[in-house]
C-alpha cells in the first residue's frame, strides 16, 4: 500500500506476469497485466526486477534499497526508487490510489452497460472472418446426436482457436442435430478476477457474430437458491476469455437469437479449502452445483452444460526449468487422462481428490467447472471425444485439454 510519507511507502505490485527476453547482452525481462486492466508492457533489467521483486506490500524504500546495495554492491537513490513506484502507480501496475480510481471507473461503466462488449472476438476480425473461420473449425460432418440421446454437456477448450482447434471442432461438432437448447450454462475459469468463489454476470455477450442475452430469471432462481450475491464481482467476466469462446461457437451451431446463456465463473476446488472459497467468501462450489442442478430439474426447460476448460499448463511460461521432452509430455497426457478418467466414470468428486492430493502439480486451471458439470449431470453418460496437446516447442510452452460430452 502506498501512503503519504515517502520513507514509509510499502508499494506492492498487482498480479503481473515477468518472463525473461532477449534484448542485446543484458539479461532483460518484461512485465505485463495478465489481466489486461494495465495495458503497458515493461521492459526491464535484471537489477531493476531485483527491485520488482521486493514491491511485495512489506518492504519500505529504504529496506528495498538496502537489499540492492547488499545483492549488487552498489547504492540505489531513494529519488531513483521514488520515480518508479510513481512509474508504476500511473502504469496501474501497483495497488494503490490510482489502480483503485481506474478500477472504480471500469467497473461502474461496466455494470451501467447492457452488454459486456467482446474481448477476443475483437482479434479475431469481421462477422463474415470470424463465420468463415468457425465453419472451418466445427464442420457439420463432425457428429450428430439425435434427439432421443441429446447432448447435455459439453467439456471444450478455452484455449485460443488455433491451438485448440482440434477439440472445438469435437466438442461443438457433437451439437450439430442437436435440438437448440433453451438455456445454455456456460462455465468458465475466473483467471485474473477479484472473485473467490463463483461469479454471475447478467449482461449479454456482444461477439463479432452479434449479442446473444442473459436469461435473467434463472439466472435469479439460482443467485436466490445459492444464498449469495453471484454477481458481487460481475466485473471479472469482462476481461476474462473462458466464457467468451464458448459463447462464439455456440452462436455459430444454434444461432446468435435461439438460445439465452448464463455465465458463470467457477473458483478452483483442489487447494486445502477443497470446493469452499479460500477466503471463505462465497459459495462452497458443491452447493453451488447442488443448486443449480435443482433450478434445471424444477424448470424443466431444455439446458445445456457447457464447461470452457483446459487442463494442464507446463513449460517455461509457467515457472517450469527444464525441457518439455517427450518423455515428460507423455507422463503430463497420463495424468490429464487418469483425471479425465474420473469425470468419465462419473466420479467428479475423485476428480477433484486426485488433483487436489497430489497439490495438481501440472497447473490444471479449470477443475472447478468441470467438477460442476460433471457434479450437476450424474445421470448423463459422459464420453471423451478427444485430448490434445497444444505445444509450442520453441517457446516450450504446452497446454493441454479434451472435448467430451455428457449425452442422456
Amino acid at each position: 500500500m502506498l501512503m503519504s510519507d515517502p520513507n514509509e511507502q510499502r508499494p506492492k505490485l498487482r498480479p503481473l506476469e515477468a518472463f525473461p527476453v532477449a534484448d542485446g547482452t543484458e539479461p532483460m525481462f518484461a512485465l505485463r497485466d495478465p489481466s489486461g486492466l494495465a495495458e503497458q508492457t515493461l521492459t526491464v533489467s535484471e537489477p531493476a526486477m531485483f527491485i520488482l521483486m521486493h514491491f511485495d506490500g512489506t518492504n519500505t524504500l529504504d529496506e528495498v534499497a538496502d537489499a540492492f546495495e547488499t545483492r549488487f554492491g552498489q547504492p540505489v537513490g531513494r529519488e531513483s526508487l521514488g520515480e518508479m513506484v510513481a512509474k508504476l502507480g500511473a502504469g496501474l501496475m501497483l495497488e494503490g490510489p490510482e489502480f483503485d480510481a481506474h478500477m472504480r471507473v471500469m467497473v461502474t461503466a461496466y455494470r451501467d452497460g447492457r452488454v459486456r462488449p467482446a474481448c477476443y472476438g475483437d482479434a479475431l476480425g469481421t462477422r463474415e472472418e470470424v463465420s468463415t473461420l468457425l465453419a472451418e473449425m466445427i464442420p457439420p460432418s463432425n457428429g450428430t446426436s439425435s434427439p432421443s440421446r441429446n447432448v447435455v454437456g459439453l467439456i471444450a477448450p478455452h484455449l485460443d482457436y488455433p491451438r485448440g482447434w482440434p477439440c472445438y471442432g469435437d466438442a461443438y461438432g457433437a451439437l450439430h442435430g442437436r435440438p437448440v437448447p433453451r438455456r445454455v450454462c456456460v462455465l468458465g475459469t475466473n483467471h485474473f478476477g477479484q472473485g473467490t468463489s463463483v461469479v454471475a454476470t447478467s449482461k449479454a455477450f456482444e461477439t463479432p457474430l452479434g449479442v446473444t442475452e442473459v436469461d435473467h430469471v434463472f439466472l435469479k432462481r439460482v443467485r436466490d437458491a445459492s444464498g449469495y450475491d453471484l454477481c458481487e464481482h460481475e466485473f471479472d467476466h469482462r476481461r476474462e476469455h473462458s466464457v467468451e469462446l464458448q459463447v462464439m461457437c455456440l452462436q455459430h451451431v444454434f444461432g446468435v437469437d435461439s438460445f439465452q446463456i448464463v455465465p458463470l465463473l467457477c473458483h478452483d476446488p483442489t487447494g486445502p479449502a477443497g470446493t469452499k472459497p479460500y477466503d471463505g467468501r462465497g459459495v462452497d462450489l458443491r452447493h453451488f452445483a447442488d443448486v443449480l442442478a435443482a433450478a434445471m430439474a424444477d424448470d424443466g426447460e431444455d439446458t445445456l452444460l457447457v464447461a470452457g476448460a483446459d487442463l494442464s499448463h507446463v513449460g517455461s511460461q509457467f515457472g517450469d526449468r527444464f525441457a518439455l521432452d517427450e518423455a515428460f509430455l507423455k507422463s503430463v497426457e497420463r495424468r490429464d487422462l487418469d483425471a479425465l478418467g474420473r469425470l468419465e466414470s462419473s466420479d467428479a468428486d475423485g476428480f477433484v481428490k486426485l488433483l487436489a492430493d497430489a497439490e495438481n502439480p501440472t497447473r490444471m486451471c479449470s477443475a472447478g467447472c468441470m467438477f460442476v458439470v460433471g457434479r450437476v449431470l450424474q445421470g448423463a453418460t459422459p464420453k471423451m471425444l478427444r485430448y490434445h496437446q497444444a505445444f509450442t516447442e520453441e517457446q516450450q510452452i504446452c497446454v493441454s485439454c479434451a472435448a467430451m460430452t455428457y449425452v442422456r
